[in-house]
């Protein structure tokens, strides 16, 4: 398995390939930007080794409780953290659900303190909408630019971690 300093030459040194090919399939610099800076973060903070404690997690500072939870309930190389297509789905769908809940609580402290009223469904229910209002406006072919540039940074990683494995077996076999 490659060092996370590896990870991190392999995920910059495919910026400018990215890139090229974003921009030949889509002609948008908008596009092209998004995709390549969401490899970026993909391959940096947002992929499959957020499942240990690793330089991925490591890099979300304070917020890297965040991920705790996904760190516990998955085990490592699980094909629900390095799986070529879930594995980046289920990142992302557990990262807006976090937020979302984090976003609830707030709302309920904000209402049980600034208003003394309280309802926590209520505030979850707001959350989740909040976040969804946020989203619902965003251009689609801006999203499918944001996915496949996260997706593309992870199976980087993924696809890394098996030649890395199989280059080590086929040593070791020699």
């Amino acid at each position: 398995m490659p060092s996370a300093k590896t990870h991190d030459f392999i995920t910059f040194a495919l910026a400018v390939p990215t890139a090229l090919v974003s921009y030949y399939f889509t002609g948008n610099w908008t596009l092209t930007l998004i995709t390549t800076v969401a490899m970026l973060f993909g391959g940096l903070m947002f992929g499959p080794d957020l499942d240990i404690q690793s330089k991925q997690y490591t890099r979300w500072g304070p917020l890297r409780f965040i991920w705790w939870p996904y760190k516990v309930a998955l085990s490592h190389r699980s094909r629900f953290s390095h799986g070529i297509v879930f594995g980046t789905l289920i990142r992302i769908a557990y990262f807006l659900i976090v937020v979302s809940l984090l976003l609830a609580i707030v709302l309920f402290a904000r209402e049980k303190y600034l208003h003394h009223r309280v309802n926590g469904v209520s505030e979850v229910q707001d959350a989740f909408t909040y976040i969804w209002e946020i989203l619902k406006p965003i251009k689609r072919n801006y999203l499918i630019a944001a996915f496949a540039g996260l997706w593309l940074g992870a199976a980087s990683h993924t696809a890394s971690d098996v030649l890395g494995s199989f280059f080590k077996s086929v040593k070791r076999s020699f």
